[in-house]
């Protein structure tokens, strides 16, 4: 009997043990997200000067340039009845797009400047994205809203403050009291702000101020370098057009609104326009 209630204790002492290691697995799978850092491959499609690098679709990002041309450039990313416009270099620079669309069949065309709104198809070329890995692959890395290197100073930063600790959640509370102490509402600039504006986080960080735009693309940026899924998300807040945050947090997607937390503004409903 003795015999048997040691070997029923220590089958049950194994039990427990494969039980923890089993959360403890998970734990460290679900926190274990990497950062992505964009770059080109092997896989391409050409067509009318356009290169698509389309290696890493299935990390959630394409990769476009296109051959040096005069006059502005358009890029349209299409996936079923969803399209988002984005303006395009051309000085033949490569540059990073997300798909945030999803799986599916992707259409992406160039378009280049004839006279005034008048743009002109310089080329279309499709491909497929079958799978994601990981599912929130494209907001772990950069793109031209959320732009940003590895030497970026707000990269740096983030790895400094988020040193030492071990939840994704501990992470967003340091790198949102980082924002909100950093950055001031730059209430000259929202009222002067061009169209085609986008955040350059050096800038931000050496400035110490910005608009919505740039608290969100900062606070991306920051978060996406620790391997935390985040969103950048434009729409309104109430009838203003604005920019917030969605962060993955324990499964979650949580909204994080910093521009409003640093103006004390209370907002009572938000309208997602589309996000990056």
């Amino acid at each position: 009997m003795r015999a048997m209630t040691r070997k029923i204790r220590g089958h049950s002492m194994a039990a427990g043990l494969l039980a923890v290691f089993v959360v403890l697995l998970c734990a460290i799978v679900l926190a274990a997200q990497s950062p992505i850092w964009p770059e080109t491959g092997n896989k391409t499609l050409k067509k009318s000067g356009t290169v698509i690098d389309i290696t890493h679709a299935d990390q959630g990002y394409i990769m476009v340039k296109q051959e040096k041309a005069s006059g502005d450039l358009k890029l349209r990313v299409e996936k079923g009845k969803n399209t988002l416009t984005y303006d395009l270099n051309s000085n033949g620079n490569w540059e990073v797009f997300p798909l945030q669309l999803g799986e599916g069949k992707y259409k992406v065309s160039v378009f280049k400047r004839k006279s005034g709104k008048k743009y002109a198809s310089v080329s279309s070329q499709t491909f497929t994205v079958s799978s994601f890995s990981p599912e929130e692959a494209c907001f772990l890395g950069p793109n031209q809203y959320v732009n940003y290197t590895q030497s970026t100073k707000a990269v740096a930063k983030a790895a400094e403050i988020c040193g030492g600790l071990s939840s994704d959640s501990e992470k967003l509370e340091a790198v949102s009291k980082f924002v909100l102490k950093t950055l001031q509402y730059d209430y000259i600039l929202a009222l002067n702000v061009s169209t085609g504006y986008l955040p350059d986080l050096d800038a931000v960080l050496d400035g110490g101020k910005g608009i919505c735009f740039d608290y969100a693309a900062l606070t991306a940026c920051m978060l996406r370098s620790q391997g935390i899924p985040t969103q950048l998300c434009i729409g309104y807040a109430d009838k203003v057009y604005h920019a917030w945050n969605m962060v993955l947090i324990d499964g979650e997607w949580k909204r994080i609104d910093l521009t409003a937390e640093s103006t004390a503004t209370k907002v009572k409903k938000y309208s997602l326009e589309r996000y990056y």
